[in-house]
């Protein structure tokens, strides 16, 4: 299995595989590895020579039939699918009939692995005319289909970054900025909570800009002067606050959210959002999922997944029930004007902080 150094270079020299699998939960790198190798093997034809569709669309078969289609536009072909049903772990059910349905999968999983393989046997001399790029959140390397790729083609685990390789990460892509990032600098950002690579190649991108040609050096002033702020991570802890019953705190949270002149209803229906997390986040773990698919049954960053899980503790399943119904009673208050979106919040932190204060108790 290459490392994303080797595949880089390996890349850079021109020299391609006829199939890339790109797996893992950080869907930047995914993206980033994929534009590296478009802009490599398309060059000029990188704008017209991409496909991306969806794993259900086709099935293996005419995949490998879509790639030897010739192109209107461009000389080279570059397929990319997105989350193939054919590599993630089986679902599991309580069928009767499973063994039939388990044979009949089997067989269609050695008809697909089978196709692949004699298809990359026949690609393995020179450059490719098309390659076939997988996009995946989770796989199973257990898959006959994961195993071709891994041997025939090139397989990379997309991992979200953590600690001195998301410093390392950032570094690197200021550098792509033609800037510098002091180490303090890099430390606020990681202080920040939302390590999503997007999120911070988003931030990275807006202190390049404002710097502009002169201004080579990313400082800690630079980003506390720019920093558009964590609302996610602020509505973490407005939540905290909450579920601790410390509803003062929570109201200079709320404060300093208003003062940073975040807009009232994107923090209201960030809440929204929240506590419908907590909801399903409770509801998973009294149904016993494994730690390990919380981010792909919430649809979270990692991050987020492991703080909604922290937060899930202090809550039961009809408490959050009780605090979406009055979040969505206050909605509608806001809807038909009959109260303005700022004092709407102070409302509802009322409102959860009773509907919390009333559980405790048993009324």
């Amino acid at each position: 299995m290459l490392s994303f150094q080797a595949y880089i270079k390996k890349v850079k020299q021109g020299n391609f595989d006829p199939v890339y699998l790109f797996y893992g939960e950080e869907k930047y790198l995914q993206e980033e590895l994929t534009h590296q190798l478009a802009v490599a093997f398309l060059g000029q034809d990188s704008e017209f020579g991409q496909e991306k569709i969806t794993g259900d669309s086709l099935d293996v078969e005419e995949l490998l039939a879509r790639l030897g289609e010739s192109g209107l536009f461009a000389r080279r072909r570059l397929l990319i699918v997105d989350n193939p049903p054919y590599l993630v772990p089986p679902v599991k059910t309580d069928d009767k009939n499973q063994p039939d349905e388990e044979r009949a999968e089997d067989s269609r999983e050695k008809s697909d692995s089978d196709l692949l393989e004699n298809y990359l046997k026949q690609s393995t001399s020179g450059v490719p005319d098309s390659i076939l790029v997988f996009h995946a959140a989770r796989v199973d390397r257990r898959r006959r289909l994961f195993k071709v790729i891994d041997k025939n083609g090139v397989a990379i685990e997309c991992n979200s970054l953590k600690g001195e390789a998301l410093a390392a990460w950032i570094r690197n892509k200021v550098s792509k900025l033609g800037k510098n990032i002091e180490r303090p600098a890099v430390e606020k950002l990681l202080a920040a909570g939302d390590q999503s690579l997007y999120y911070l190649s988003n931030e990275l991108e807006k202190y390049s800009s404002f710097l502009g040609e002169k201004e080579k050096n990313i400082t800690v002033q630079t980003v506390e002067a720019l920093f558009s702020g964590d609302i996610q991570g602020d509505v973490f802890k407005l939540s905290d606050a909450m579920a601790e019953g410390n509803i003062t705190r929570a109201y200079d949270i709320l404060d300093l959210l208003l003062r940073r002149r975040e807009k009232p209803l994107l923090i209201f229906f960030m809440l929204v959002r929240h506590y419908r997390l907590l909801l399903q986040t409770c509801c998973l773990m009294e149904d016993g999922l494994p730690q390990s698919e919380f981010v792909s049954a919430l649809e979270v960053h990692p991050f987020v997944a492991r703080k909604l899980r922290e937060q899930a503790v202090s809550y039961n399943r009809f408490v959050l029930e009780d605090v979406l119904l009055a979040l969505q009673r206050t909605d509608q208050q806001i809807k038909t004007g009959r109260i303005e979106p700022s004092e709407a919040l102070k409302l509802i932190l009322s409102r959860i902080d009773y509907v919390q204060s009333a559980a405790n108790i048993g009324v």
